[in-house]
């Protein structure tokens, strides 16, 4: 007999024959007489315990089956149309896949809860991000200085206790964090740690019964003259402003106190009372000027940074102290880059000259004067300049020297010239003796560079006398130079560059020739072959002969270069 097995409202889910296992469902339907129900069965309380868990899901729901998604980690239910997720989801960013209307998302990154509204996700709370901190009102719970807790409603901002809101008075065990006294007044008490002025409210109140803690005719008011007892101060940096239309300005720019004249073309005037008389002191004008009517004293250093500095009709006085001081070491400083680079000019003793630290240096054209008479320009010592302790010149290339000069006294120094001597007669004495009868005179040089004397006997030759004869004598003549080498394996180059070597080419005329009786080896080699035989091994002989054979005669030959180079053979 057939089973029909029905759901809860009475819908037959199936009709299940003798002997048959129905897979209609997700759960096995056994028929009557069905071999190894046991198995079906069993499983079936299986899946009905793990709520069918698996990362896919049943193949054959019924509306209302539950279903573990192994994947998501989350209990679901089939509402006969799909699985939803009727646990709370646990994710770092909102869920997209499988939503229905009442989910809910922990944010476990912001520690938020969430609900799903059927299109977006609202916020349930709390209303702060973790990472944030605390924000909004919240309840909290206060222990008492008289013991016993009380509850205060507290306003936080990122974490921090902002304000605390009581109906009563109360005083608190301790002071709470970030406020200035544990006695809570009823109200509103705002967050104000060491400084008062960090956290206020904002916003206009229609009247006040105090300001600070003072009555209200305790103050000063902006349409009427007023003075005050006490110390005025501006707490910003817009400063004061002066006149109807604002015309000056009391300020701070840059952390810098600034007088500011808003109004073109007009000055600043700095007024003291001299002598009963209000007479002016300081003026700025309108081209950023500064002219002071008086005299200008300066205790510490004078730095000017503009390009230039002028003193008009005036001197510049160093060291005018009062009573008068020595003026040694003043002077004037030029910085450079480095402290290696400054220029110093300063006195040497009191009253004594001035001295540089670097050098001098006039302009193109002009002199260096001496009470109005130049001393030295560029070219030209000036004629003024008679006397010198000049031990050493260099090189002079015009003047002369009169008659009258006196002795030129060079010691036991040569007295050379590359140039034309002319003097008058030359007296040389013999060597260790003075005397006058056995000096010679030498009159003339001529053109053969003979130093010839009245006395032809004593005529003086210089070595230049007799190259320039031997030179003019040999000039012309060539000479060949004869060699005997071995060329065995040499080239033609390699021929030159030892001649090169043994006559070398700066000593001998273009056209000298170098005759070369040349020998050349070529050695050769026999070998003899003596077979072996039973206890006599066998030998080869080798015998070398070497051949000699005379190559023509080379010749070589100094080109124009000049350089050596083959010529025949």
């Amino acid at each position: 007999m057939a089973y029909t097995i029905n759901k809860t409202d009475g819908t037959i889910v199936a009709t299940v024959e003798d002997g048959i296992l129905d897979t209609t469902t997700s759960l096995s339907l056994i028929g009557r007489n069905y071999q190894s129900y046991g198995e079906a069965f069993n499983e079936n309380l299986v899946k009905l315990l793990e709520n069918s868990a698996s990362t896919t899901a049943p193949t054959a729901p019924l509306k209302g089956e539950l279903w573990f998604d192994a994947s998501a980690s989350s209990l679901k239910v089939y509402n006969g149309s799909q699985f939803t997720e009727i646990s709370i989801r646990n994710a770092a960013s909102a869920p997209t896949s499988a939503l229905a209307t009442g989910t809910f998302w922990n944010d476990t990154t912001n520690d938020q809860l969430y609900m799903y509204d059927g299109t977006a996700f609202d916020l349930i709370g709390p209303i702060y991000k973790t990472s944030d901190g605390k924000s909004g009102w919240l309840v909290d719970e206060e222990p008492l200085s008289a013991g016993g807790t009380a509850n205060v409603v507290s306003l936080y901002m990122d974490g921090t206790r902002v304000g605390i809101l009581t109906k009563t008075d109360r005083t608190l065990s301790s002071t709470p964090s970030g406020f200035t006294s544990a006695t809570l007044q009823a109200g509103l008490t705002l967050y104000q740690d060491t400084d008062s002025t960090t956290f206020r409210i904002h916003g206009t109140a229609t009247n006040a019964l105090q300001l600070g803690g003072s009555e209200a005719s305790s103050y000063l008011v902006n349409n009427a003259n007023q003075t005050t007892s006490g110390t005025f101060g501006v707490l910003n940096d817009s400063g004061i402003s002066l006149g109807a239309d604002t015309d000056a300005t009391i300020s701070i720019v840059d952390n810098a106190l600034t007088f500011t004249q808003n109004n073109a073309n007009e000055t600043i005037v700095f007024k003291i009372n001299k002598a009963s008389t209000v007479t002016t002191a300081l003026t700025l004008t309108d081209l950023a000027n500064v002219r002071v009517h008086g005299d200008l004293q300066v205790d510490g250093s004078l730095v000017t940074t503009g390009a230039s500095s002028s003193f008009e009709n005036a001197t510049l006085i160093l060291n005018n102290d009062s009573p008068a001081d020595t003026n040694l070491g003043a002077g004037l400083d030029i910085r450079g880059s480095t402290s290696g680079n400054n220029i110093t000019f300063f006195a040497v003793s009191d009253g004594g000259p001035l001295r540089s630290s670097s050098g001098l240096s006039v302009a193109s054209g002009k002199d260096y004067d001496i009470a109005g008479t130049s001393i030295l320009s560029s070219t030209t010592l000036g004629s003024s300049v008679v006397a010198s302790s000049l031990t050493s010149v260099g090189a002079l290339n015009a003047g002369s020297i009169t008659a009258g000069f006196g002795d030129i006294d060079v010691g036991d120094s040569n007295y050379v010239a590359a140039g034309i001597v002319r003097v008058g007669a030359i007296i040389m004495p013999s060597t260790g003796n003075d005397d006058s009868s056995t000096r010679t005179q030498v009159d003339n040089f001529n053109d053969d560079a003979q130093l010839t004397s009245a006395n032809p006997e004593k005529t003086l030759v210089s070595e230049r006398a007799i190259k320039q004869y031997v030179d003019s004598k040999v000039s012309g003549i060539i000479t060949d130079l004869v060699f005997s080498m071995d060329v065995s394996g040499l080239s033609n180059g390699s021929i030159a560059t030892i001649l090169s070597t043994l006559a070398p080419v700066a000593n001998f005329p273009i056209g000298t020739k170098a005759r070369i009786a040349a020998v050349s080896y070529s050695p050769t080699s026999t070998s003899s072959y003596s077979a072996g035989s039973i206890g006599n091994p066998q030998s080869v002989v080798t015998s070398t002969s070497l051949g000699t054979s005379r190559n023509n005669d080379l010749v070589f030959i100094i080109n124009s270069d000049p350089a050596w180079a083959y010529s025949s053979g």
